[in-house]
């Protein structure tokens, strides 16, 4: 995540879809943000469009009015942060946030790098053990080959299994976002990807993904333990058949 993101339409999806996932439910949530510094390379955040835009507006709007013109008053405002989002009151549900940033790696040697990160998970683990549901939010999404350590440059945007493991070990559920790229269909890097995580976590979770379409293709990832599987499973087949249908596809369970 970055603060430059926020409002835009990826926040729309991912917001819509864990206030249907958790809005008067028993759980409470924990946002582990990965906050990742702005940059400014390319336009990414850029898609606010779907907030104002005569044809796009209705489309988006009808799936939760409420989370869409809470967006709005934040991106009109030009205050688009974390904070902003942490201060509009999303969810209904007891919600921790832990915004510390991964901010650290242009500016050290490798093993400080190492060292940095590491406290950054015990602090992001010690944060958000008050909930029993977490969402991961990586600016990239999980890990990837070109950037399989720690301790590289570039891993602050990245969730890296190690660290997903820790974090979800004690919880019902744990929702993770993953930017789908060019290498291979979206369906069949879902699935992949649906099986590293059920290998590297644990074999006897669910894994359960879809993919939101707006723009640029996303994917979401939940990791339910076997408490929480029929839950999870009922509320994702009823999301894909409400107002949100024509804005998500690619379920798949494994």
């Amino acid at each position: 995540m970055q603060n430059r993101y926020s409002g835009d339409v990826g926040d729309f999806g991912k917001f819509g879809l864990l206030r249907y996932l958790l809005n008067n439910s028993k759980y409470s949530l924990g946002i582990n943000w990965y906050l990742f510094p702005d940059e400014g390379h390319n336009e990414d955040g850029k898609f606010t469009e779907y907030l104002s835009k005569p044809n796009l507006k209705p489309n988006f709007e009808k799936c939760d009015s409420e989370l869409h013109n809470k967006l709005k008053t934040i991106v009109e405002n030009n205050k688009r942060c974390v904070q902003a989002l942490k201060e509009s009151n999303l969810f209904k549900c007891k919600t921790t946030y832990f915004s510390m940033a991964v901010d650290f790696y242009p500016n050290f040697p490798g093993q400080t790098r190492l060292s940095l990160r590491k406290e950054w998970q015990d602090k992001a683990t010690a944060a958000l053990a008050v909930s029993n549901v977490l969402f991961i939010d990586p600016d990239n999404g999980l890990q990837i080959k070109s950037c399989e350590s720690l301790n590289q440059k570039k891993s602050g945007k990245y969730a890296y299994f190690t660290e997903i493991s820790k974090f979800h070990e004690d919880k019902e559920f744990t929702v993770i976002y993953h930017h789908l790229n060019r290498c291979d269909s979206h369906s069949q890097q879902i699935k992949n990807r649906a099986q590293e995580l059920k290998d590297k976590i644990n074999p006897k979770h669910t894994v359960f993904c879809i993919r939101y379409r707006p723009y640029s293709p996303r994917a979401f990832f939940i990791i339910a333990s076997p408490n929480a599987i029929e839950y999870v499973r009922d509320k994702l087949k009823a999301f894909l058949k409400s107002s949100w249908e024509p804005h998500w596809d690619c379920y798949h369970e494994i």
